[in-house]
């Protein structure tokens, strides 16, 4: 099964039992129940699965459908952004991860003054 993005106009002037019993037409139409939907006053928006084969079927109902005045339906693919958004938060947590390890294995500092004395007896040899 693919996801699938369904938008469609309706007729101007509808009641809200007529939008209502239209969406409900169009979700049996479609044999599949919808995973997200968003509605204003003349357009809807929903998403669901279907299997492609079933797809042309769906379009010839919608076509037929005389309160819908257009629609389109289109394959939802998974986000660039997201998938570039979610690399980059992983870098950025593999690179505190390294700043935090390397902070553990920090040796203590030395001070200037025991620098000068170590050269000091270094340098007396």
């Amino acid at each position: 099964m693919r996801v699938y993005e369904l938008t469609y106009t309706i007729i101007p002037g509808l009641s809200e039992e007529e939008k209502k019993a239209l969406f409900e037409r169009v979700v049996s139409l479609l044999g599949t129940q919808p995973i997200q939907q968003e509605s204003s006053s003349s357009l809807t928006t929903l998403a669901f699965y279907l299997e492609p084969q079933k797809l042309e079927d769906a379009e010839k109902g919608l076509k037929q459908e005389k309160l819908i005045q257009k629609h389109i339906i289109v394959k939802k693919v998974a986000s660039r952004a997201k998938s570039n958004s979610s690399k980059r938060t992983n870098l950025f947590k593999q690179a505190q991860d390294a700043a935090k390890a390397e902070k553990k294995t920090d040796k203590p500092k030395v001070e200037l003054k025991e620098i000068e004395k170590k050269l000091d007896e270094l340098l007396k040899e």
